[in-house]
């Protein structure tokens, strides 16, 4: 079963790791009353997804890889590329990362970068390494939150990049130090994932994440031709590579399969196609006809002419995911998105993994849940990691090597992690994590809800991009019966749960991989788990195309929070009772809206966050208090107050009186 890369966001898998107790938050647990710091959740790593080589350097071969940071700026780290030692790292402004690093002819270095804060957005960097300065090129494209790729043209004069959400090429003049932005390559399409540049200035773009087509284009930007993958279903062409008169295109698909395309230029067709590649990239390995690259994480080595493929024999690269950077003489060089770097010896057959000397960077609270211990638990986005943080004491816990939790919740005293790509469901015990189930093969990605109902483990995820329609998934730890419900509501995510006597109720989104919504309201549904049926599905808010968290008050009523309302319902039939609006949001200029929301309720007092802020509500009069912003997750622990998160920051909200 291929996890691996099956979306666009690498994440490290989950692997067993000793914890790693780390030194309080804060001096112990806090006093008084209101909003109080706590420092920082203990999640950091060395996340590299971009990474260039330049073999022919003449102070010796370089690696360059840019370093992720929750809040910024990424560092653009400078290693040797034969032993990795650290030569230097230089921060990109206003850059949370990249996947996009290149090295032009005159051993310039050009990044690109991505941040979806205003002002910000993907950038452009270059790097020279004779003067060690870093110039910014400024936004790439405006409105473009991502730059995914760069490619310098032949001669070195023009820099080329690929974007999404709207999926533009741009165009970087390095003597004028303009961007032009050429347009979309094929309209309508959210991403340019992947550049090649052949001799002559023609532009091989890879295109997603439905359309999984190539784009050949002139160096002025004009599409002169589109190639079809040679296979069925959604996704991207997510890499591109020229190896003499062969394009190789690596395609990620919404099943999780990712097959590598050789396309032969001068016959115009593909010639063949190798299953299920985990490189991020493939060209870097290309050696005459043949081409060295990872599948079912072992290096293996592929016959461009015949197909043939040889397994290596070498599996300890680091870690996360591979990328071959190219070769020094007979030296194959490589990178894991963990940061560290390989080597491998195609004539001894010999690799070298050395240990990333890279700094590690903070690493954003992606998901916030309360432990069987009443612990307030962390998850860490992209690198992943996992956090705990003692109330009573003040005390944090970290474990470096748990992927990219997008659910946290408590079920019969066991904590469980919901994680990304695949929507995997792990039980974790403090020690080692234990898969139990995944469901790639259903499309599936992002399993941010998570709820305990009954004897069941319930929850709620969001599809792969490219695919349409979440699903309701019931686990049972006991037996290890699963029940997967896809499309209960049809082409909809399921985001937020919520569960009460037999009764699972769920919140969805119109959004899923698409990027575009597919309806015009959201849903709230409840679903009897014994007689497996949908008792009834109601819109709470009309016009809103997600709602968000749920929950239930002492009475028995349903509270859900969207990012611009709050709702009540009766369970018992779908009445919507009583609606408030806390503000508005852009919802037609929206690609994707998932999970944007938490809600606690108390006696009298409801806890809600939403667009960035944190509210008090009134029970009675719905009247709504600002009381914390910006804030990204909101989580109410057993000692009574509110635990809130932004970036790698991480708060408390003290909750004293009524």
């Amino acid at each position: 079963m291929r996890l691996r890369l099956a979306a666009v966001a690498a994440a490290l898998l989950l692997i067993p790791a000793p914890a790693l107790t780390g030194h309080a938050a804060a001096a112990g647990p806090p006093a008084g009353c209101g909003f109080q710091n706590l420092g920082a959740m203990p999640l950091t790593g060395a996340t590299t997804a971009g990474a260039a080589l330049d073999a022919t350097y003449p102070g010796g071969p370089r690696v360059y890889s840019v370093t992720s940071s929750a809040s910024g700026p990424a560092l653009l780290g400078v290693r040797n590329a034969l032993d990795g030692t650290l030569i230097a790292e230089r921060p990109l402004a206003l850059a949370l990362g990249s996947w996009a690093v290149t090295v032009a002819p005159d051993h310039s270095v050009y990044v690109g970068s991505y941040n979806a804060a205003a002002g910000a957005m993907g950038r452009l960097f270059r790097y020279v390494p004779g003067t060690d300065q870093v110039i910014e090129a400024g936004i790439a494209v405006p409105g473009e939150t991502f730059v995914w790729t760069v490619e310098a043209g032949p001669d070195g004069r023009s820099v080329y990049g690929g974007t999404s959400p709207t999926g533009r090429l741009f165009r970087y003049d390095v003597d004028s130090g303009q961007t032009t932005d050429l347009g979309s390559p094929i309209p309508g399409q959210q991403y340019v994932r992947d550049l090649a540049i052949d001799d002559d200035g023609t532009i091989y773009a890879g295109i997603g994440s439905q359309a999984m087509k190539i784009a050949v284009v002139g160096p002025d930007g004009v599409t002169k031709k589109i190639i079809d993958a040679p296979i069925e279903g959604d996704g991207y062409a997510y890499d591109l590579d020229l190896a003499g008169r062969y394009l190789l295109v690596r395609f990620v698909t919404t099943t999780a399969t990712n097959p590598m395309g050789i396309y032969d230029l001068k016959k115009g067709r593909w010639t063949r196609v190798v299953d299920d590649v985990d490189s991020l990239t493939v060209g870097g390995g290309v050696r005459g006809h043949e081409a060295y690259l990872f599948q079912n994480d072992e290096l293996v080595k592929v016959d461009l002419k015949k197909g043939g493929v040889k397994k290596l024999g070498f599996t300890d690269f680091g870690g996360g995911a591979a990328r071959t950077l190219g070769w020094i003489g007979h030296t194959l060089v490589g990178t894991a998105s963990t940061g560290k770097l390989w080597t491998y010896d195609r004539k001894r057959g010999k690799a070298t993994t050395f240990e990333s000397t890279l700094t590690g960077q903070p690493v954003s609270v992606r998901s916030m849940g309360v432990g069987p211990d009443g612990r307030v638990y962390g998850g860490g986005f992209f690198t992943g990691g996992l956090a705990a943080y003692d109330t009573a004491t003040g005390q944090t816990q970290f474990w470096p090597n748990v992927g990219q939790s997008e659910g946290i919740v408590t079920h019969k005293g066991r904590l469980y992690l919901g994680v990304y790509p695949g929507a995997r469901i792990y039980e974790f015990d403090g020690a080692e994590p234990k898969l139990l189930l995944s469901l790639t093969e259903q499309e599936q990605d992002r399993p941010f809800a998570m709820v305990s109902a009954g004897d069941l483990l319930a929850f709620g995820t969001v599809p792969k991009t490219g695919a349409a329609g979440g699903a309701l998934g019931l686990y049972d730890p006991a037996t290890g019966r699963t029940v997967i419900r896809r499309n209960i509501v049809p082409n909809h995510s399921v985001i937020g749960l919520a569960y009460r006597d037999g009764v699972v109720y769920g919140a969805t989104s119109a959004f899923g991989g698409l990027g575009r919504p597919l309806d015009t309201a959201a849903y709230v549904f409840a679903y009897d788990i014994a007689t497996d049926t949908v008792k009834w599905k109601s819109a709470p808010v009309p016009g809103d195309l997600a709602l968000g968290s749920i929950t239930f008050d002492e009475t028995g009523h349903l509270w859900g929070m969207t990012p611009d309302a709050l709702f009540e319902m009766d369970p018992a039939t779908g009445q919507t009772l009583r609606t408030a609006k806390h503000q508005v949001y852009p919802w037609s200029s929206q690609t994707q809206v998932w999970l944007d929301t938490d809600i606690e309720v108390d006696a009298g007092v409801i806890w809600a966050k939403a667009q960035g802020k944190v509210y008090k509500v009134d029970r009675t009069t719905l009247a709504f208090s600002l009381i914390a912003r910006p804030i990204s997750l909101m989580v109410k622990a057993p000692d009574g107050h509110l635990y809130l998160s932004r970036n790698e920051n991480f708060s408390t909200y003290r909750i004293c009186g009524s």
